[in-house]
Formats: C-alpha cells, structure tokens, sequence
C-alpha cells in the first residue's frame, strides 16, 4: 500500500506511545484566505494559521513529507532531530511528537501489513538509510547503505531520497541526491536490480527526487518524478521505461493522490500541478493556468511567490491539499481548501 491511497478505519497508529503536549500548541486559529488558486475544478484558497504551533515546544526546520495515517491525522516529517515527526489533526490542532533519529528525515510511507498493522517507512538521505517502524516507534528493521555496496565503490555517491512499496512487499528506493539510480529489492530485503542512472538515453534520470506507486491503470507503473529535467516518467516494475510527460518550468519533487484519477505534484519552485488521468496539467496552483499548444504544454510560470519551495503534498478526501516545504524559514506545514462551484 502506498501513503497516499486514502487511508481508513480507526485506531490511532501514530499516536501511540508517544507524549503529547495537553492543549493544542497553536499560534492562532485558521481562517480561510482571500486568494483563490488554481483554475477550472482546483482551485483553492489557504486556512490560514492552520498548523502553527509554539516553535519553543515544537519546533521545524525543513518540512519533507505529509501524508495522513490510518487515524485520518495529518502527518509532518521534518529534519528537525527534537520532533522528526508531528501529529495534526485535520483542523490543524496539535496531536503528539516523536522521534530523534533521522538528521536528514526526507521521506515518510505508510503501509499497512499483512497482519493488518500500520507501519512507517522512513528514509535518511544524509544517512542513506531506509527504516522500518512500528507506530510506537520501534525499529523494525533497516537498511543501509552497505546493502549497496556491489553497485557503489564509493559510498559516498549514493543518497537515498524515496521509497515505493509493493503490495507484495517489493520495494524500490530514488537515489536522488547521488547516482540517480532507482534500486528494487524483494520482499526479504534483498538486492535485485538496478534502473535509471545518469545519462541522454530517454531511460536514465537526473535528481529521481520521488518514486511512486501508481495503479491507476489497473497494473502496477513505477511514477518518478526526475526532477532536473522537469520530466515525469512512469517504468514498468522491471523497470522497462513506458512514457514521459514533460512539464517545462517545473521541479516535480512528490506525487499524491487524488480522486476519479487525478495526481497533484508538489513542484519545488512554488506550484502544485494538478493531472487528470490522461497525465494532462490542468490546474496550476500558485502559478498561471497552464496552456497547451499543438498538444505540448507550454512552460509553466509561479506567480506571487505564494509558496516556498514545495517538498511535498498531500490530498484528503475532502480534496483539501496539504504541503510540506523545504527551505521555508522554518515554516509549519500548510492546508489549502477546495474551493466549492
């Protein structure tokens, strides 16, 4: 299961032993905002205050990753090792904060496992390591960069930034920050192949930034967001390449799910790019309405630096969009509402 397949039921996972604040730390309470972004179906308007709380008990730095657990809460991954993950519920109120392990907490899935039990994925791409861990937070299992050591001399070149998990339990990791690589390995954790790299060929990568599970076909694709060449890619589980979406003036970094098939991207120079199932942008939030032209979609351009430098999104059922951002002075993450009509 993928962290961004909507996730239901009850049972509080990521709350679980884990000391809360009493009373919701937040600065203030949210208020829709008055701008409206995006166009057509998506758009959306800011709750603005939604998020904030006191940076003296709860403080961020680089907000990496959101996504929501099977309690319905929002969830935050930060490199910030006093609180590497925060709680919200979805009106923005304080839950609870863990962990201190990760100095460089890039990405967080969630997966539900055969037992039924709600585990977390955590990657460190300064550690280049892959952690598995239970909702109370212990470490289930981990992998490290020595587990790559046949495909680097130099460890050093490998910086894991991001993981897709199988239903079967294979999983593939982004070597994003390093060699460019998406490597796959097998239920056991084993090594099993190597995909991607640098290079020209229309199947190589520069900064495969994400990884992620897309069965929006009905079959199992591989999406990657190659970030340095403002390209969308989708491989096969083998790792054959099977398409390529360009969207000029972007910097794709993460992939979410949304409803009847659409996907949102959060683009690090401040847009979230909506696509419908078709892979075509039709909604850019921050940034002008996109404008195709003989079928090839235009460079896309952000307006009134309304966000800084989206990391990652997340969409809940409601259609709401969450963002995570990176290199933000130290900024909580930030809800969007859809706007209704």
């Amino acid at each position: 299961m993928n962290r961004r397949m909507m996730m239901k039921g009850a049972a509080g996972a990521i709350t679980a032993g884990v000391a809360a604040l009493g009373t919701s730390p937040s600065a203030s309470a949210a208020i829709p905002g008055p701008e409206i972004l995006g166009q057509g179906r998506f758009r959306y308007r800011e709750v603005v205050g939604w998020g904030r709380l006191d940076r003296t008990k709860v403080p961020v730095e680089d907000c990496h990753a959101i996504t929501e657990n099977r309690a319905g809460e929002i969830v935050l991954l930060t490199n910030d090792k006093r609180n590497n993950i925060v709680t919200y519920r979805k009106d923005g109120t304080f839950v609870a904060k863990r962990e201190d392990r990760f100095p460089a907490a890039h990405a967080l899935e969630f997966q539900v496992d055969k037992r039924g039990d709600e585990l977390l994925w955590v990657t460190d791409h300064q550690m280049s390591a892959i952690a598995l861990l239970t909702p109370d937070g212990r470490e289930v299992k981990r992998l490290n960069p020595d587990a790559l050591a046949s495909k680097y001399p130099d460890l050093t070149k490998y910086h894991a930034t991001n993981v897709a998990v199988m239903p079967d339990g294979d999983f593939y990791i982004s070597d994003g920050y390093g060699s460019h690589y998406i490597h796959h390995f097998d239920p056991e954790w084993k090594y099993i192949e190597t995909f991607g790299g640098a290079g020209t060929a229309p199947e190589n990568l520069k900064q495969p930034h994400a990884i992620w599970l897309d069965t929006r076909r009905g079959t199992p694709e591989l999406l990657v967001c190659d970030r340095a060449n403002a390209l969308l890619k989708w491989f096969s589980p083998k790792g054959q390449l099977l398409r390529t979406v360009p969207v000029p003036g972007s910097q794709p970094s993460n992939v979410a799910a949304m409803a009847d098939g659409h996907i949102a991207i959060a683009s690090l120079n401040a847009m979230i790019l909506i696509l419908d199932r078709d892979d075509k942008v039709v909604s850019v939030v921050g940034g002008e309405a996109p404008v195709y032209e003989n079928g090839a979609l235009n460079r896309m351009v952000p307006f009134n630096a309304t966000f800084n430098h989206p990391h990652d999104v997340y969409v809940d059922k409601a259609g709401a969009l969450y963002v995570a951002q990176w290199n933000s002075n130290r900024s909580y993450p930030r809800k969007f509402a859809l706007v209704k009509g």
